[in-house]
């Protein structure tokens, strides 16, 4: 009996993308991967050009392609998880529409697959970007492999392979603030990395903004490192045992020396460095307390609008 595999490509303001994707992905079918039943779920984030209006028209002569378009843009992560959720096949593939992470690596991800990879992940050996993004993309697995409890690839995206009983895990775990990077790594089973080289975007331009990626390294850090929560308490205790040694000295200056306690922009630079470090701190407090409080409301990932080549629809997920 054929295997299914499903062909997950989130999209938003994609018009110009999403018909050439998934051309690729067919060719690839029907010459590589020949053997297996397609199956191509595409999640529309809300688009607001006609990327709806385009796939409506590739399903209508495609009824292994099944979409949905949501009710408004829910974020990339939760496009991406609603992606898998959806996909019914034996295998599920996440891909982008702007083509930066070649089709051309599929086959070989399911080679893996075969062989008994329950996950098989591309890691980028060439990207493109300023070398100021680059750096700073670099630092930032650095910086969160060593605050995290969980060994999470570097230069790994979400271009990937996932059997179906790691799928079927992954939609049951409760997360709202997604970082499905760090998830796919929490979960475990058998992991396989895929060097590739990463193309340049195929039209159009990102739609990923620096604080994306800044609230992204925020979830990251937030869902699988509790390190900046003791690196507060760390460091309150050297403000302490600094302003304590501070107190001191000056207390034994004015026994031995009557030396007159002197120094009022010492004490607003003091001040003002004390006040603004306990911000910071409320700040890391904050960012878990506001997790904690997603996850309790429990509230739907998205919410879907419209559906193509499904009968019943979930209203959400």
């Amino acid at each position: 009996m054929k295997k299914t595999i499903s062909i997950c490509i989130p999209v938003y303001n994609e018009s110009s993308n999403i018909s050439i994707a998934i051309q690729e992905v067919e060719s690839l079918f029907d010459q590589q991967l020949s053997q297996y039943h397609l199956e191509i779920i595409v999640t529309d984030n809300a688009s607001t050009d006609n990327t709806w209006q385009v796939v409506q028209e590739l399903a209508a002569s495609r009824p292994y392609l099944r979409a949905f378009r949501f009710s408004r843009n829910f974020g990339y992560q939760n496009s991406v998880f609603a992606g898998l959720s959806l996909a019914a096949g034996d295998a599920v593939i996440e891909m982008d529409a702007d083509l930066e992470d070649p089709p051309a690596i599929i086959p070989e991800f399911v080679a893996k697959w075969e062989e008994g990879h329950d996950i098989v992940y591309g890691v980028r050996s060439r990207r493109y970007g300023s070398k100021l993004f680059l750096f700073a993309v670099q630092r930032f697995y650095r910086i969160l492999n060593a605050m995290s409890d969980i060994h999470i690839p570097e230069n790994a995206g979400d271009f990937r392979l996932l059997d179906r009983k790691v799928v079927d895990i992954l939609r049951e775990l409760p997360e709202r603030n997604l970082y499905l990077r760090g998830l796919v790594s929490f979960i475990g089973f058998d992991q396989c990395p895929v060097l590739y080289d990463r193309n340049e975007r195929l039209n159009g331009k990102s739609k990923f903004k620096v604080m994306h990626y800044f609230a992204l390294a925020l979830d990251a850090l937030t869902s699988f490192s509790k390190k900046p929560l003791r690196l507060i308490g760390s460091l309150g205790v050297l403000l302490f045992i600094f302003s304590g040694a501070l107190a001191l000295f000056y207390f034994i200056g004015y026994l031995i020396g009557g030396n007159e306690v002197r120094g009022f922009t010492t004490l607003v630079i003091l001040t003002l460095f004390l006040h603004s470090a306990t911000f910071i701190f409320l700040g890391v407090l904050g960012e878990y307390l506001s997790r904690i409080f997603d996850d309790s409301k429990f509230r739907p990932r998205v919410i879907i609008r419209e559906a193509i080549h499904t009968d019943n629809p979930p209203p959400f997920i």
